[in-house]
């Protein structure tokens, strides 16, 4: 069977059909199994992290039963970010990363998305951090930390994506397993417009407990 490219797959998520995101089955979390445990990382101000950047107020939570797409994991999102649920399964998966959740920035002004993948391969962070870049496209200026996402470990990539745009990735460590987010606009101003409701999702990043 022919493989989709990575740009491709992303550009369809939004034509996917919308269901719930979990199947409701505790999974034990992953750990790695080469790289050291992952510990908080330095503030660091300018490209590439940006962590001088304020996330924006919350205004709902998503990840909770109640919420578009129950999952593993819960954070909170900004004012008119609009969450719908991608049932696309395996067909849609970029490495071992299944799509999982979509939040559209348009409803709030600006173009671009956050997505959530099921990333539970069981193997290192690293490894699955890079099959799902490797997966993506020409990428290009990868850069890696050990960080937190909330209370939580978590590893995270800064890269130019196969359209020359900044994008980001973090790879959350969950008692359910691991979970990807990624953070991908229009062009490097809608990134760096869209950085604080992904600071805002990083920080606010905790195990699903209901």
């Amino acid at each position: 069977m022919r493989r989709r490219t990575a740009t491709a797959v992303v550009a369809a998520l939004t034509l996917a059909g919308m269901a719930g995101c979990g199947d409701g089955k505790p999974r034990p979390a992953a750990t790695a199994a080469t790289a050291p445990s992952p510990t908080g990382s330095p503030v660091v101000a300018g490209p590439p992290w940006y962590d001088e950047v304020s996330p924006i107020d919350a205004a709902g939570e998503i990840g909770g039963k109640a919420s578009p797409c129950p999952m593993g994991i819960i954070f909170s999102i900004p004012a008119k970010w609009r969450a719908e649920a991608v049932t696309a399964g395996r067909d849609a998966a970029i490495g071992d990363a299944v799509p999982m959740c979509e939040i559209d920035a348009k409803p709030a002004g600006h173009i671009g998305f956050l997505r959530v993948w099921d990333a539970d391969a069981g193997l290192s962070q690293q490894y699955t951090m890079d099959k799902f870049l490797d997966a993506y496209g020409d990428v290009t200026e990868r850069q890696y930390r050990r960080t937190k996402a909330g209370p939580l470990d978590a590893f995270e990539a800064s890269f130019l994506g196969p359209n020359g745009t900044r994008e980001r990735a973090l790879l959350v460590s969950t008692i359910w397993g691991r979970y990807l987010l990624t953070l991908g606009g229009a062009d490097d101003e809608e990134h760096l417009a869209m950085l604080p409701a992904y600071q805002l999702a990083k920080g606010t990043a905790k195990n699903n407990r209901e």
